[in-house]
């Protein structure tokens, strides 16, 4: 499933033949993706066709910036997705305002952006740029991940496994993204005292025993980080209007809509049987996917389109009343021919099956991002965290382990005063010339520390980021407070011209010191 990075454009565009306009539902919403969200479009839009000098009229929508009003990227110390789910309608009419071809699709949208210079941006489930992390001796670190891939995400500490685990795709669009540490995704907190604090303990006391016990098990201690998960190429069939008859050829089979959302349909009778035809390429490994509930057993496969409908792989599916998420991959034969996606029933009993965004893309089989880990200790300085949102639209964290230099700015007005009273006489405790409307702010210089030039990217996406949070771990536990970054130029570093590479930056708390909040 593509995704929307709404700080770039988003173009939904179609051309058909006989098109004099077409519109655009855009349905909007968090929760499960099989919520029932029809008669509640976010926004509806309208456009007439562009007439070329040879093909198909066109019609083309831009969404990014409508999608983005639903998109409030937060961070409080709790690690969670930040996505919405998107589901694009359109629709084609005639010059007679007849219907005449309808497309539906859902993607999950994130508050990410492309740089200009990238055409195309693939899918990835390490949701972060850099392939080195530099993280502080005895603290949690999270790598975000996208689970529609069905990442695996290994943790590795002198060439022995420390902790691993799977994630599937899942219909939450909060469970799209994952922040996955050695404890699993569900731990919030960054340090032992943390974790205390966290479970109800009221205070925290460090001594001699703990403090050697931790000096030989320092919790996050990781060399090095894999996440292998499926490498997917563009999907081969679209998400379209299954009743049209270029996609569903069965004869005497009924197909009506599901009651849970827009685009699922509904095949029943005995022996029924649907299919999709796409072209495939000779050889290659494919992936099958879809949502499916029902009743009997159906087998979902991809087949030969034309001739003697060889099957070239297929999956059994036992249909519960639950919507569940099948995919399964496998290779076409070399035959010189296309191929199509079969939905059919077996077992010779009635029965009938829901079906939600079939889908076949093209398989690149299993992708393994390797990210190496650096621990650094810090006994001189108390190293920050900073949170941002970065280039894919989830949190990512700095640390910054050098000085950090802590300032106040201070505005005000002032007047003078009249301290003279009736027999013409004054106090000289009174103030002559008076401060109003002050208002102080604080912010902070941070060093990085010396880092490898990767980390270049990780400062351009912080510089660029519309969302920064600093955490602070005081007696009461952890204070997520936002900040935002007042440095505005950078000069990039490299090994090769500066030896070392090493930051400093410049934040303004994003709030005055005097409770102002009405």
């Amino acid at each position: 499933m593509a995704i929307i990075n709404t700080r770039s454009p988003n173009f939904e565009s179609i051309d058909y033949a006989g098109m004099s306009y077409a519109t655009l539902e855009v349905f909007i919403w968090t929760g499960s993706e099989l919520d029932d969200v029809a008669g509640v479009s976010s926004y509806t839009l309208r456009k007439s066709a562009t007439i070329p000098t040879s093909g198909n009229p066109t019609v083309t929508f831009e969404t990014s910036e409508l999608i983005r009003d639903y998109l409030d990227s937060t961070f409080n110390g709790n690690y969670s997705g930040q996505g919405v789910w998107v589901k694009h309608w359109m629709k084609v009419y005639n010059s007679s305002d007849a219907l005449i071809l309808s497309r539906e699709f859902t993607k999950i949208a994130l508050d990410g952006y492309s740089y200009f210079e990238e055409e195309n941006v693939n899918e990835q489930s390490p949701m972060i740029s850099n392939k080195k992390l530099f993280v502080l001796d005895d603290n949690t670190f999270r790598v975000p991940i996208y689970t529609n891939l069905n990442p695996t995400i290994v943790f590795i500490k002198d060439n022995e496994i420390i902790a691993n685990q799977t994630f599937y795709k899942n219909e939450e669009s909060s469970n799209q993204i994952k922040y996955v540490s050695i404890y699993g995704d569900n731990e919030n907190w960054d340090t032992f005292k943390e974790r205390v604090l966290e479970n109800g303990g009221t205070s925290y006391e460090p001594n001699i025993c703990l403090q050697a016990y931790f000096n030989n098990y320092s919790i996050g201690g990781v060399d090095e980080i894999r996440i292998s998960y499926n490498n997917n190429g563009s999907e081969l069939i679209a998400n379209t209007d299954l009743t049209n008859s270029n996609y569903w050829l069965a004869s005497g089979v009924t197909i009506i809509p599901a009651p849970v959302a827009l685009s699922s349909y509904r095949m029943t009778g005995v022996g029924f049987v649907g299919s999709m035809p796409l072209i495939t390429n000779d050889g290659d490994d494919f992936t099958v996917s879809c949502w499916l509930k029902g009743q009997g057993i159906v087998v979902v496969k991809l087949q030969e389109f034309g001739g003697d409908s060889t099957d070239y792989f297929e999956r059994e599916v036992n249909l519960t009343s639950d919507w569940t998420y099948y995919q399964f991959s496998g290779t076409k034969e070399v035959d010189f021919r296309p191929s199509k996606m079969v939905i059919s029933q077996t077992g010779g009993s009635s029965g009938y099956v829901d079906i939600y965004q079939p889908s076949v893309t093209q398989s690149y089989g299993i992708k393994t991002d390797v990210i190496n880990v650096e621990t650094l200790q810090e006994c001189k300085y108390e190293p920050k965290k900073v949170t941002f949102i970065n280039k894919f639209g989830v949190l990512q964290d700095m640390m910054f382990f050098k000085k950090s230099v802590e300032k106040m700015n201070v505005k005000k007005e002032s007047y003078k005063s009249n301290i003279l009273n009736s027999s013409n006489s004054y106090s000289r405790s009174n103030h002559v010339y008076r401060d109003f409307n002050v208002v102080g702010k604080e912010s902070v210089t941070l060093s990085s520390g010396f880092l490898s030039e990767e980390y270049n990217e990780v400062f351009k996406q912080m510089m660029l980021s519309e969302k920064v949070w600093v955490t602070n771990i005081n007696d009461k536990g952890e204070q997520v407070l936002p900040i935002n970054v007042k440095t505005s130029n950078i000069t990039y570093k490299t090994s090769l011209n500066d030896k070392l590479v090493e930051y400093t930056f410049d934040f303004d708390n994003s709030f005055n010191v005097i409770n102002d909040i009405r």
